[in-house]
């Protein structure tokens, strides 16, 4: 205890210097897929969401299920987005309760198909292909058979090739592979409605518990200003 005001002036002095010098800390680590449009989308969103919470933040660039594995076993902080209900399976993961965004995922054919619209029934009567790691893909399938590989590219090359049926592929990465392989998958179709539809959201690892209000408040900040 400070016993006068000198000693106390020497106290506060001591303990500003102590605050100036402590380290800073680390940045917290978040996994995701450069190669999955809506982990990008999700990391450009949560790049804001940690500015706003005052939080560090890196993000590591992994393939989507390596991101999902690192984080669950508390190697990495968190992975950058996930569709819900993911806890299921990795209890170590705590869902941030505020979605980032929306993911849509679509059912892919041949122009040449007589296919006019999607309907569950086409999966337990044809092959159907998804890239690694999509899990919404898994989750639609149900325990059906499905054929994984390990990137979009190699996904419609196969649709193309009629080694797969259809392609279940998120919207916004299938998009990217068809701009960026411009004519080539001109033969390509999707099918409405979407295979799949839901809220996308940001996990931490369970060590991280106590930073989830703060991304949560800093989420619906941005969320109800438009951002």
């Amino acid at each position: 205890m400070c016993g006068n005001a000198a000693l106390a002036a020497a106290c506060v002095a001591l303990c500003l210097l102590t605050a100036a010098t402590s380290p800073a800390r680390e940045p917290y680590r978040i996994g995701f897929s450069p190669d999955a449009m809506v982990h990008v989308e999700a990391k450009e969103r949560l790049e804001a969401v940690y500015k706003r919470a005052g939080l560090p933040v890196e993000f590591v660039s992994l393939p989507t299920k390596r991101s999902l594995v690192l984080a669950s076993d508390g190697i990495l902080d968190g992975d950058a987005g996930r569709i819900p209900n993911l806890e299921k399976n990795y209890p170590s993961l705590i869902r941030v309760n505020v979605p980032l965004l929306e993911l849509i995922g679509t059912a892919y054919v041949l122009k040449k198909r007589e296919i006019e619209r999607f309907d569950k029934s086409l999966l337990d009567e044809m092959t159907v292909g998804a890239v690694r790691g999509v899990l919404w893909a898994e989750r639609v399938m149900a325990g059906r058979p499905l054929v994984l590989v390990n990137n979009y590219e190699t996904l419609f090359n196969m649709l193309l090739e009629g080694r797969i049926d259809i392609a279940l592929g998120s919207r916004s990465s299938a998009e990217k592979a068809f701009r960026e392989q411009a004519g080539r998958f001109d033969g390509i179709r999707g099918l409405s409605p979407s295979a799949f539809r839901t809220p996308f959201y940001h996990y931490l690892h369970e060590k991280n518990a106590r930073i989830v209000p703060r991304l949560e408040k800093a989420l619906r900040e941005l969320r109800a200003e438009g951002r």
